[in-house]
Parts: C-alpha cells; structure tokens; sequence
C-alpha cells in the first residue's frame, strides 16, 4: 500500500484505534424482544381506539386525525418504555407539559400545563424564526 502523503494527500487519519465494545448478543436479543412486545401493546391499544372513534363518526383518514393519532402512538410507547426501563423522548415533553397534583392521599390526578405548552411552542417557533427557518 502507498504512502497517502507523498501524493499530497493529508487527510488521512492513523491509528490506533480503540477496540469497539463487544456487545452481549443476549443484551440485544432482550432489547429486540422488549422492543416488539412495546409495538405489539401499542398496536394492540390503538387499532381499537381507532375503530372506536371511526364509529362514533370522526374522519381517521383526515390529516390532523393522522396526526394525533401518531402522537397517541408515542405517547403509549413511551408509557411501555418506561414501565420496561428504557428512555423515551416522550418522556421530557410530557415533563413539562403533564403536573401530578395530589388533594389528600386518596386523590392524585394529572394536569395538563396549557401555560407551559405555549410557552414551548413560542419558543420553538423564536428559534425557528432566528435561525432562518419558515414559521410553521
């Protein structure tokens, strides 16, 4: 193999290279299986739910509904991704946006911060608009 250098080519990097870590092959079979089981319970609560509203008359094959549906989806994802230990980005947004409040010790509820989420929306949408972007 020829000197990359004398040909006036300098961009080539040289070792040595740290050893990639080996991955357990039963660590990945477990992710795979906890990532089908997440998709099977998410398919399994949305197909219904669907079904469900097509019947009480709203229009699933409308943009908006494709849209929220979707949404729906990750949010039950993220539910079974935390519940099996994994990360989800889910999980930040709702964070935010989701307050636990607890009256007494028989009634916990969840709130949806409305404030919050339009704050975050105006804040994307400065940061769009400063980086160049077109507003949504």
């Amino acid at each position: 193999m020829e000197d990359d250098t004398s040909s006036g080519v300098s961009n080539v990097v040289k070792g040595p290279w740290s050893r990639a870590r080996v991955v357990d092959p039963n660590e990945t079979d477990q992710l795979t299986d906890d990532m089908v089981f997440i998709d099977e319970v998410a398919e399994s609560i949305m197909i219904p739910t669907i079904h469900n509203l097509a019947e009480n008359g709203v229009d699933i094959k409308d943009g908006d509904f494709i849209s929220e549906i979707g949404f729906l989806n990750e949010i039950i994802k993220s539910i079974m991704y935390r519940a099996l230990s994994y990360q989800h980005p889910m999980h930040q947004l709702m964070h935010f946006v989701m307050k636990v409040e607890t009256e007494n010790p028989l009634h916990t509820y969840a709130k949806f911060d409305y404030e919050m989420l339009g704050k975050l929306i105006q804040t994307t949408h400065d940061e769009k608009n400063d980086s160049g972007d077109e507003p949504a």
